[in-house]
């Protein structure tokens, strides 16, 4: 994550060396991780890229699903899987029976409204093969039946409750599951906020926000809509920024002149050729008084001070202090994770809940913190 800072990033003078033993570690604590869970993981037989796949038991490394397909992919949410056929895309079981047979030229998995994406490769270019521009998406239930037909150039199911945003041509719009417009096919992007509660909608320059109900809560206009994190969205105008809730009413005035997202309800905010952090109200939570800082995560901060960088909670309280060259944060093998300190080429790390600093020599990799269940909120659409 880039630091929001003055001057340069702090990277100057690291050892090579040192990087590749922090890649390395953190690559070996990615895969420790990968086997405690416990849906079946996709493999080659013998570990070669060159043989039939199928899937393991992540715990023992044996095949529960015999390595016969051309390729898979991870499971589902839902406990299905695409795999390929003779170059045609269908869907198992966690026992690997067919739930769809192979038909499809590509296919995404089922999502929580129990719809997958299918793609029907187009007619092939006379010089170079397959050409993407002429293929088709659809979308199926999961007894396979077409629910929206092969008229789309482009499909996406990240859209409000019972729709799908779609591409006809060069424009895109959204449409029903049950095939009826919902918007016309006039737009440049349509982006739907994670919570599927309100969209952006671009036509050529001009930006605006509708809810779910279909109602334009933001008007189309010259205003850099961009969605902010924590139910927010950074609005433009006159060449400053401010924010405004998903009912479209502006909570925080344009008076600021750059666009920063949310995290955990403050935002990092820079005033006066200095850096405070502000809460979703417009409420100054921390003073201006840093060079640099970052969005919080799990309450904490890296803030930086007189070219120094240090870490503070929302309360502004001091969890390291400011005489690191460089701090990093790093989510291996899965968040809270940890953080990486160098101070004149001596690196250390730190653990994310107690805080505690530890020379890098000295960590013990088996640190049961690094497994403790995060509160990190879901990353919203920027």
């Amino acid at each position: 994550m880039q630091i929001y800072r003055n001057g340069t990033n702090g990277m100057d003078g690291l050892h090579l060396q040192q990087m590749k033993k922090f890649i390395s570690i953190l690559f070996l604590l990615c895969v420790l991780q990968a086997g405690a869970q416990k849906t079946p993981i996709p493999a080659h037989r013998n570990n070669d890229i060159t043989q039939k796949m199928g899937y393991v038991d992540p715990s023992s490394g044996k095949f529960i699903i015999p390595a016969m397909f051309d390729f898979c992919r991870p499971f589902g949410p839902d406990g299905t899987a695409v795999v390929f056929e003779s170059g045609k895309a269908g869907f198992i079981d966690e026992k690997g029976n067919w739930i769809i047979k192979p038909q499809f030229d590509d296919a995404q998995n089922f999502n929580s409204d129990g719809i997958a994406i299918v793609r029907k490769a187009g007619r092939s270019d006379n010089q170079d093969g397959h050409d993407p521009s002429n293929d088709k998406y659809a979308a199926i239930d999961k007894t396979g039946k077409l629910i929206l037909p092969f008229i789309f150039r482009d499909l996406n199911d990240k859209s409000f409750p019972g729709t799908m945003v779609g591409r006809q041509k060069y424009k895109w719009g959204m449409v029903s599951t049950k095939g009826k417009i919902i918007l016309p096919f006039e737009y440049d992007m349509i982006n739907v906020h994670g919570s599927r509660e309100v969209a952006i909608l671009r036509q050529d320059s001009l930006l605006g926000v509708i809810n779910k109900d279909l109602v334009m809560v933001v008007p189309m206009g010259d205003n850099m809509a961009r969605f902010a994190g924590n139910s927010r969205i950074s609005l433009y105008k006159d060449g400053l920024f401010g924010y405004c809730n998903f009912n479209g009413d502006m909570v925080i005035d344009y008076k600021y002149g750059q666009f920063a997202i949310f995290r955990e309800g403050l935002c990092v905010i820079r005033q006066n050729e200095h850096y405070g952090y502000i809460d979703t109200n417009g409420n100054t939570v921390i003073p201006f008084i840093y060079d640099g800082g970052e969005p919080f995560v799990n309450d904490t901060a890296i803030v930086l001070k007189q070219g120094k960088m240090g870490m503070i909670n929302s309360k502004n309280e001091i969890l390291v202090e400011f005489v690191y060259d460089k701090i990093s944060r790093f989510y291996f093998p899965k968040p809270p994770g940890g953080f990486v300190l160098i101070k004149r080429d001596e690196w250390y790390f730190i653990d994310p809940n107690t805080h505690v600093i530890t020379p890098w020599d000295e960590w013990d990799q088996n640190d049961p913190n690094l497994n403790r269940p995060t509160t990190e909120p879901k990353e919203e659409d920027d």
